[in-house]
């Protein structure tokens, strides 16, 4: 395996690490990995387990850290979904000028919010040529034990007009943020997605999770059939699945063979 890290001299300028199965590898599938909420692109249990896999399979992985996170880092309290999504955009243009990628075979696997970012640059960008989506974020359902941020930009809205902040998950954000999380999440894009989709669901992830993933699942089947979306839900696993990492692996690359190689036979 080679490994390297590199940082991007557009946009939020985030810092990235791509992982190539071989020395001189060229032409070959990508999956660019999405962290989720706070996290960072160091490989923990699911990725590493991802990168382990990927490298068997001849496939180049590539990590970043989203605006905020990590060694891109930048002020939290700026994060938007949309900043993610453009985050996201800039990593993909990097990675479609490498000699090592396949233009037409590079995809997301998602974590958590990092899905948020995927699917919406799925919805308006065709370079994305799949997603596994892990924890699925369709909806404005995060922060839900405070009624999440719908309901956190109606009860302040006064303040968040007057440019004050409201807390979610222990940030202060301001109107900004509030209004990206509710007007453009996801769910109302679904339609416009054509690449394939994995939703990979663990059943004892929260309540809210597992209804995104099965209604983004359900919206896609029957706005965009030809898309090709799958819903596998994995019994008893967590939110980002990292109580079973490998057999998520596993089952996911059952699912993305066929997709980025069409001759393989299972």
């Amino acid at each position: 395996m080679i490994k390297y890290d590199f940082r991007l001299s557009t946009g939020d300028q985030n810092a990235g690490t791509a992982y190539l199965p071989q020395k001189g590898a060229a032409n070959i599938p990508v999956i660019i990995c999405c962290h989720g909420w706070g996290g960072i692109r160091q490989l923990w249990t699911p990725t590493q387990a991802l990168c382990d896999r990927a490298m068997r399979e001849g496939v180049a992985l590539v990590t970043f850290d989203f605006y905020g996170c990590g060694e891109t880092s930048g002020d939290y309290s700026r994060m938007t979904y949309t900043r993610w999504k453009n985050n996201l955009s800039e990593i993909l243009s990097w990675v479609i000028a490498q000699p090592f990628s396949n233009k037409g075979k590079i995809g997301c696997y998602a974590f958590s919010s990092g899905t948020t970012a995927a699917l919406r640059l799925a919805s308006e960008d065709q370079r994305i040529a799949f997603i596994v989506s892990v924890g699925t974020c369709i909806s404005a359902h995060i922060g839900m034990d405070r009624g999440g941020p719908a309901k956190i930009l109606a009860d302040n809205l006064d303040r968040l007009l007057s440019g004050e902040t409201a807390e979610i998950f222990g940030v202060n954000f301001g109107m900004n943020f509030y209004l990206d999380a509710v007007s453009k999440a996801p769910i109302h894009f679904m339609d416009k997605i054509g690449c394939p989709i994995l939703f990979l669901q663990g059943t004892a992830d929260n309540t809210f999770r597992c209804a995104d993933a099965k209604m983004a699942y359900d919206l896609m089947t029957r706005c965009n059939p030809q898309a090709k979306a799958a819903y596998i839900p994995m019994e008893g696993g967590t939110h980002e699945l990292d109580n079973m990492a490998d057999k998520a692996i596993n089952i996911a690359f059952e699912w993305l063979l066929p997709v980025i190689r069409p001759t393989v036979s299972l």
